[in-house]
């Protein structure tokens, strides 16, 4: 009964937008267009200026590599965020989860020479493993998602401090893994491929899976998602622990981009990735979290503080301009998300 109501279900969700769009003016059609990509078209804008601002060092080769190839991590962190967001849920452990799957695989091949293989699936692993904790303290034990990814950044924090004595790990990292974070395919950085690899997943899942259906419906709706027959408390569980996961393959590439593993790391990935999830939120797909929308967001900041950063800025704007952009990010997407709602 519940599999017939969930193949009968999506054929009136499906048919409402182009509904809706058939009684819409050009007028109408034109800012729904740019509604939906005007964070793209201010990405364009920033490369315009700051190239014409800087056009000796800005929009040069290296620059752009650099971009591309020191936010591939941050991106994959960001897509992860994303998923318990989507299901209605805030997970505060992602850039202290990233800390701690880039200092296991970091240890795994400098303390036990474990080969490549194993220590990548070590941080995979363990990212998963803590991921799954939230998810069921989280949906089984009922403990509030910021409380409990807090607590477990906290405890996190404090393994890595203990484990490390603030020393990073920079020996017996093997060439081929360092390689693949400082090397470049096509001209462009190996890391974006993984990013690539990343996103096209995590966009099957939401959008073309049932999974994907059920984790949507979830978040809008618990209550009724539970009445139609879905587990709930599955659900939210796997979005966590699958989040976990990805963070864990974003340690291990953050290990080839440092050449090691360092113990301060996972500090400069919070607030960045969920700026770059809500403000994904208010393009491509507005007011819903989606996995083009959080890649367009990550470059768009990332381009703006590096365009501000060779401007002869301070370093602190950096953190200002993230902490704005996550204020403005979550306004614009809660409002776009009950515009949504509204029809």
């Amino acid at each position: 009964m519940t599999t017939a109501a969930h193949q009968r279900e999506p054929a009136p969700i499906a048919a409402a937008p182009n509904r809706r769009a058939a009684g819409r003016s050009p007028r109408a059609m034109g800012l729904l267009v740019l509604q939906r990509y005007a964070l793209l078209l201010l990405l364009g804008i920033i490369v315009l200026f700051f190239t014409l601002r800087l056009p000796d060092s800005f929009p040069t080769l290296l620059n752009v590599r650099n971009i591309l190839g020191n936010q591939s991590v941050l991106a994959i962190v960001s897509i992860a965020a994303i998923l318990p967001l989507i299901g209605g849920q805030f997970d505060l452990s992602i850039g202290s989860v990233l800390g701690l799957t880039s200092i296991a695989t970091a240890s795994a091949l400098s303390r036990f020479s474990a080969p490549l293989w194993l220590a990548a699936m070590v941080g995979i692993g363990l990212g998963a493993a803590v991921g799954a904790f939230n998810g069921i303290a989280v949906a089984k034990l009922g403990v509030n998602a910021l409380i409990t990814t807090l607590g477990v950044a906290t405890i996190i924090t404090g393994l890595i401090s203990w484990y490390t004595d603030g020393l990073s790990i920079l020996t017996g990292i093997p060439r081929a893994l360092t390689d693949l974070g400082s090397g470049v395919w096509l001209g462009l950085p190996r890391t974006l491929y993984g990013l690539a690899l990343v996103a096209l997943l995590a966009w099957y899942l939401l959008e073309h899976t049932p999974y994907g259906r059920y984790l949507h419906a979830v978040g809008s709706n618990p209550n009724a998602a539970r009445l139609v027959g879905l587990d709930v408390d599955r659900v939210v569980i796997l979005s966590f622990t699958i989040a976990g996961a990805i963070i864990g393959f974003g340690g291990v590439l953050q290990v080839a981009r440092q050449g090691g593993g360092n113990p301060q790391t996972g500090n400069f990935f919070l607030m960045p990735a969920l700026s770059a999830a809500f403000l994904g939120a208010t393009t491509i797909r507005p007011g819903r979290f989606n996995v083009p929308g959080t890649i367009v967001a990550v470059f768009f900041l990332a381009t703006t503080v590096s365009g501000l950063s060779l401007s002869g800025v301070n370093t602190w704007v950096e953190s200002v301009f993230n902490g704005t952009a996550l204020a403005v990010a979550v306004g614009l997407s809660t409002a776009l998300g009950r515009r949504r709602a509204g029809g």
